[in-house]
């Protein structure tokens, strides 16, 4: 398995490129959440960070250290709690929707009650804050990343109650690109490839991700600092000539047949 970079070799936007922006990040207390936040931060974004646990925010801002840096524990899966709570920023510069899980788990095991929780949290909870968003990111012809999965268009081995979650939120990313351009809205769906963070760790057992990431094209995952500097960089209007897609940041996942990663999931 080849490593991924090191952080300081992600880094390509200079210094200050974010100032004067507000960020929302959801699911800022770990793993992907915390690394945009804190890139963000150093680009010197004004961030409000979200997650539904207090403590793990606080390790983000105590990592920040920065007085632009403020948060808030927020379930996005109520309503109108995440809706007010947005709507009371005002103006947005840029939406990340990072909030997210899931179970692995064959389709066939999966309960109906299970498969319609992952489908609330990772789709129609993460609409609605898209949604409550509209005004303050027209307010700032602001824009919004979308995090996805590798390729949910073709089915995720172990996750398909997530994989259609997310390709729901590709559509729905590619709807509002065209509905909201008026507005000066931009809209970008991100999907990273296998991201080695603590909550991966705990869906799948090491040998069966070293597995998953050898299969990968390129023989790598993806890490932290390479997501959360492409997100840093669609929200900083580099790529303002692009609205609507699926940006793959996966080592070339999307390119292996699903079914070559079925084994060990039966």
């Amino acid at each position: 398995m080849r490593a991924a970079p090191r952080p300081e070799s992600c880094a390509v936007l200079p210094a200050g490129s974010l100032r004067g922006r507000l960020a929302l990040v959801t699911g800022a207390g770990s793993g992907i959440g915390r690394a945009i936040t804190l890139r963000l931060l150093d680009l010197g974004a004004t961030v409000v960070g979200v997650g539904r646990r207090q403590e793990r925010l606080a390790e983000t801002a105590s990592l920040a250290a920065s007085d632009r840096f403020s948060f808030a524990a927020l379930d996005i899966r109520d309503r109108p709690a995440a809706a007010a709570f947005v709507q009371s920023l005002g103006g947005l510069d840029l939406l990340v929707d990072n909030a997210g899980g899931q179970f692995v788990a064959p389709v066939d095991r999966i309960s109906p009650r299970g498969f319609a929780a992952v489908a609330d949290l990772n789709l129609t909870a993460t609409a609605a804050i898209i949604q409550a968003a509209h005004p303050g990111l027209k307010a700032r012809r602001g824009r919004v990343v979308n995090l996805s999965l590798s390729a949910p268009d073709r089915g995720i081995p172990g996750l398909a109650h997530s994989a259609a979650a997310r390709a729901g939120i590709a559509a729905l990313t590619r709807e509002l690109a065209r509905t909201w351009r008026a507005d000066g809205i931009r809209l970008f769906c991100l999907a990273p490839g296998t991201v080695l963070t603590d909550g991966v760790g705990g869906e799948l057992p090491p040998e069966q991700l070293a597995e998953i990431v050898a299969k990968t094209p390129l023989g790598r995952d993806t890490s932290t600092a390479e997501v959360a500097e492409w997100v840093a960089a669609l929200g900083s209007g580099v790529a303002d000539a692009v609205s609507g897609a699926l940006v793959e940041l996966d080592g070339g996942s999307g390119l292996v047949a699903a079914a070559s990663l079925d084994e060990g999931l039966a």
